[in-house]
This record gives structure tokens, sequence and C-alpha cells, in this order.
């Protein structure tokens, strides 16, 4: 674990609710005109080489900038401050840099205070309990700082709240509730009461590290046949609202681990983490909504540890299906499967044009294939590589705005910490490999989820028309074939009913053979890797059953096409 920097004697700000609000306001509508006058009109005036010297300077200020202005206000800005510091596939290096210091580098407060919050806790002195308790701390965050301690004859970290946060987050709360209503009103139309309550709820439940221990030993339950993954014990005799006595793991920040060069193998601590998410999410439906690095520690012997688990997300059964099925379907390029699936996870607007949206998925998804393509580097990404004048275009064909399309969709509560933890992924990917994506690391893993013999992610899908099941196996375009034409999206004009009946009976059987041929390669293969060669010799005898049958129905169909046009 890093060490925080010397103890400042940093104090909770006393600012009031109308003060914080205030000031804050003041701060960001000041950036946004800073970054507004450079983009708009310094830029231009400067030569490229003298323009990127600029940029870096520019952005470095605005980093340091922000890291003090967050550290002054501490609270629920430190949080937004963290979640920035991750977010390098974005934002340069010079402005992200200075914002790590925010992740568990926070000025620690007096060791006096946190002696106190532990006695009002327990009735105890915190020395009776831990006599070698240091009062430099591991690490100071937003709302609690670590020491490290000795219980038992083991190392552990005890995490205390610090005197008053409760009441500092109360004031941030109120302060944030006036900024959504203000972007309700004159930006973005949507309940700004309801995401108001989904943020309360979300850091408040950070102030009870009661539900924070149990999240904590829920996980560890899940992840207990994962060799690869370390999740620190708790000690409840000594836990409680406001105190949090945990084992100590030894390692580094993941963002501390090497970042790669181009051309080699992928990152092991991305891999696992990319993995542990598709656990989390889609076999668990319970996940750690705050991944950003300094809670995620990378061991010795390789393995990944996450700590602070004040936050986490559940998701509905419901929920989870629908995530599957857009990702099942975007793969299969099945575009109005994708709408069906975003409508179902309440994304869509009742008043939406989803034929509009279909073509915008069909637009995205294509376009997000061409950018992974055609990109070489993902880190500090130019704004203008993700959005062209080509974009503007395509808005232009389908006779709407960015706007209208904002009015369409809508983003649930549930899915708010959801959508963060993909920002924080996408940017830790971003600064240890540069060179691959989310999608790259987490292919694998997540058809490994879905083949797997024991799951029930086969019944889910069969059980629910079956087409998805076939999604990940047949090529994209005589699967779109098929689903339009089932959709009634799709005709085929022929002379002869007859013969047009005889072909699709043909290609059904076809689609079928595929579907075999391909299952029986993928599953003789798995069984031949794992060492049982008998059920991998059934496997590729049922490839090659089918792909005779395959051969046969196609020259079967080329002879009777030939009598026809005779």
């Amino acid at each position: 674990m890093s060490k925080s920097s010397p103890s400042t004697g940093n104090q909770l700000p006393k600012y009031s609710a109308r003060g914080r609000y205030y000031r804050g306001s003041f701060f960001l509508w000041k950036k946004i005109f800073g970054l507004f006058w450079y983009y708009k009109f310094v830029r231009f005036f400067l030569s490229s080489k003298t323009r990127e010297e600029r940029e870096n300077e520019f952005f470095r200020n605005l980093g340091l900038e922000c890291r003090d202005f967050f550290l002054k206000m501490g609270g629920v800005y430190v949080k937004l401050g963290q979640y920035l510091a991750s977010l390098s596939h974005l934002f340069p290096e010079s402005f992200t840099d200075p914002l790590q210091d925010l992740q568990d580098r926070v000025p620690a407060h007096p060791f006096v205070e946190i002696k106190e919050r532990f006695k009002k806790e327990f009735g105890k002195e915190i020395a009776e309990v831990f006599p070698d308790i240091s009062e430099e701390p591991l690490a100071s965050a937003s709302i609690a700082q670590v020491h490290s301690a000795t219980y038992k004859g083991e190392k552990v970290a005890v995490k205390i709240l610090y005197p008053g946060i409760e009441e500092v987050i109360s004031k941030d709360l109120k302060a944030v509730r006036k900024f959504l209503k203000r972007i309700n009103r004159y930006l973005v139309s949507f309940d700004f009461k309801v995401v108001h309550k989904e943020i309360a709820k979300l850091v408040g439940r950070e102030t009870d590290l009661r539900l924070e221990a149990e999240s904590m030993d829920r996980m560890a339950r899940y992840f207990a046949e994962e060799p690869d993954y370390v999740f620190p014990k708790t000690f409840p005799e000594w836990s409680g609202k406001s105190v949090l006595t945990a084992q100590f793991i030894e390692g580094i920040r993941i963002t501390q681990a090497a970042a790669l060069k181009k051309g080699q193998a992928k990152s092991r601590p991305v891999d696992l983490l990319i993995r542990a998410y598709i656990l989390m999410v889609f076999e668990y439906r319970f996940y750690h909504a705050d991944p950003h690095p300094g809670n995620m520690i990378y061991t010795p012997d390789e393995k990944l540890c996450f700590i602070d688990f004040g936050a986490v997300g559940e998701i509905p059964p419901s929920q989870s299906v629908a995530l599957r099925k857009i990702v099942l379907c975007a793969m299969a390029k099945d575009y109005p499967a994708v709408l069906e699936a975003l409508d179902e996870l309440g994304l869509i607007s009742k008043k939406a044009d989803k034929d509009k949206l279909e073509e915008v998925i069909r637009y995205s998804l294509e376009k997000l294939s061409r950018f992974l393509s055609d990109t070489e580097s993902f880190k500090n990404i130019k704004f203008e590589q993700i959005h062209t004048p080509e974009d503007l275009k395509f808005l232009k064909e389908i006779n709407s705005s960015l706007r209208g399309l904002l009015r369409m969709v809508q983003l649930p509560t549930s899915l708010i910490p959801l959508e963060r933890v993909l920002g924080l992924l996408v940017g830790i990917t971003a600064t240890l490999d540069p060179y691959r994506t989310v999608l790259d690391y987490g292919e694998k893993p997540f058809k490994g989820l879905v083949f797997q013999g024991e799951n029930q992610w086969q019944k889910v899908l069969l059980q629910e028309g079956g087409i998805w099941g076939q999604a990940v196996s047949l090529p994209g375009e005589l699967l779109q074939a098929v689903k339009n034409l089932n959709r009634g999206k799709q005709a085929y004009k022929l002379p002869d009913l007859e013969n047009h009946t005889k072909r699709m009976y043909a290609l059904g059987h076809q689609i079928i053979s595929t579907s075999f041929i391909l299952f029986g390669i993928h599953y003789g293969t798995d069984r031949l890797d794992k060492g049982i060669e008998p059920h991998a010799m059934i496997g590729f005898g049922v490839s090659i059953f089918f792909g005779i049958l395959l051969a046969l129905s196609v020259i079967k169909n080329k002879f009777s096409s030939k009598r026809n046009r005779q």
C-alpha cells in the first residue's frame, strides 16, 4: 500500500451549504470559460509545436488547480476528483497526473481527531486495542483515513471516519441538488430529484462502515473459488459504524504496475480486473462500484485485491439478462435486438422514434468497429477523433440532432454507478495497456461464461428464443438476414413460391448445420485443452457429421437451382 504524504493538520471545511454551493459553482463556470476561450480562440493563433507545449502547460495548471480546490472543499468533491483522475483515456496525462494525489494521498487529519472518533465508537482508547498503531496514516481519502496496526499477531488496517464528515457530505449533497436542478432547467430535461436521491444513497452509504464490512465479506464468499483474487478478512469485534478493522494486504496500486509497450502480451493486472468485473456484473450481479486505482492492490504474487467497499451496486435479474443481450447482439451485429435490449433495460423513452434509434445504433457500432481498428493508442484520445464531421453528416441524413437524440434516451438511476464503473475501467485499461481496449480483455472471459457447461446462461439464452445463443457463433450477415426475415423486415420476391419455400427450407437446414459445426469445434477444442479426449472426439465427430450434411445440402440446392433455370 502506498503511504500518504505527511500530515498537514488538515481540517474539514466549515463553509455553509450556501457557501459551498457558490464556491463550487464559481469554480466550475470559471474553468468552463477557460476551456472555451482556449479552444475557440487561443489555439488557432498558435503553431502546431507551440500549441502542443501550450496545451500541456494549460492542462497541467488546470489539474493542479482542480486538485487544490477539491482538497480544500473535501467530501464529495474529492470523490469527483478521483473519478476524473482515472479518465486518462480522455484527458491528457498533464491533467490527470496531479489528480492522482486524490486517490489515497489526501492531506491527513491530526491523529487526535482519529482517536476521538474511535473512542466515541467503542468507549475505549485506541492505544488500548492497538498499542502499536501508527500515527502516520497509510492512506487518507475523502471521508476516512487508514492506519496500520497489529492485532493478534497479524498486521491490520484500521479505517476511521473523519469527525464531522457526515455534516460535510450533507452540505455537499445540498449543493449538488442545486447544480442538478439548474442543469435540468437550462440544459437537459431529466428527473433531477430521483438522480439526487440515488447519489445521496450511494454517498451516504459510505458513511456507515458496517455496510462496507458486510459487502467485503459477501464478495469474498463469491470469489472463494477464484485463486487469483484477494479480499481482506474483517475483524467484527473492532468494526462499527465509523471504524473498520481488516486484514492488511501488501502490494501496489494497480496503476503502479508496469505499463505495456507496443507489441507486448496482455497486461495481467488488466486481465484480472476486467475478468473480475465480468464475474461481478454478469454472474454475481453484485459489484464494487468505486474501482479507482487507490482501491485496487496488485500483490507481489500477482493477484488482485479489492479494498474499500463503501460503494457497491446490485443488478436485478431482469437487467442482467438485458445487459447480456446487448453484448451478444452487438457482437452479432443484430441492431434491432440491441435496441430491444436497451428498451428492456429502460434506456429508451416512450416517445422515442425507434426506427431512427436503430439507425443510430447501427452507425455507432459500425463507427466503434472502425475506430478500434484504426486507432493505434487509446490513451489521451483527441476530441477530434471521437466527434467527426461524419457524425454531423449522419445526423442530417436521418433528419435529427444530438439534442433530439438525447431526448429519446434516459439513464435509469440504478445504472448510474455501473456507468461510472465502465468509465473507470476504460481509463485504467488505457493507462496500463494503451494498445488494447476493455473489449479486447473482456471478450474471452465473457464468452467463457456463456459457454460454461454447468452455467445456466445456455438455458436462459435458449428459453428466450434461442437466437442469442446462435449470435455468438453464426456469421453476422447470415444471422441478420434470418432475423430480418423473422421480423418481417426482409422479403424475397420470387416468381415461383414453391421454389422460394424449398430454398428457405434448405437455408434453415444449413443454418442449423452451421450452428452444430461451430459448436462441435468449440466444444472439442475446449475439451482437448482440458485433456478430456473422449469428449473432444465426440465434439469433432458432431462437426464432421453436420459438415457432411451441410455440403450435401449446398450441392443439392445448387443442382436444384440449375434445373429451375433450365
